[in-house]
C-alpha cells in the first residue's frame, strides 16, 4: 500500500467512525453486536494486536517478546 492509499484508508475510516458516532445509541449497539457476532475472531486478535503494540511501547514488552506475539496472530 503506497502513502496516498494509506491516507485515503485512514480518511475513509475516520468517516466511518465519524458516521458511526452520530447514529442513535440503540443503534451503534446491535451495529456492534453483530460486528463481534459475525467477526469475533478478527476482532479479538485485533485487540490482542494492539494490546502487543500498547505494552511494547510502554515498554512492558521487548522488542522481541512484541515480534514473537504479533507472529503468533493469523494474518
Amino acid at each position: 500500500m503506497n502513502q496516498a492509499e494509506i491516507t485515503d484508508s485512514l480518511l475513509t475510516s475516520t468517516g466511518f467512525y465519524s458516521l458511526f458516532q452520530t447514529l442513535p445509541l440503540e443503534i451503534r449497539q446491535g451495529f456492534l453486536q453483530l460486528l463481534f457476532q459475525n467477526n469475533a475472531s478478527e476482532l479479538e486478535d485485533f485487540i490482542l494486536y494492539l494490546a502487543c503494540e500498547n505494552s511494547r511501547k510502554e515498554g512492558f514488552l521487548s522488542e522481541l517478546e512484541s515480534q514473537s506475539l504479533l507472529k503468533s496472530l493469523p494474518q
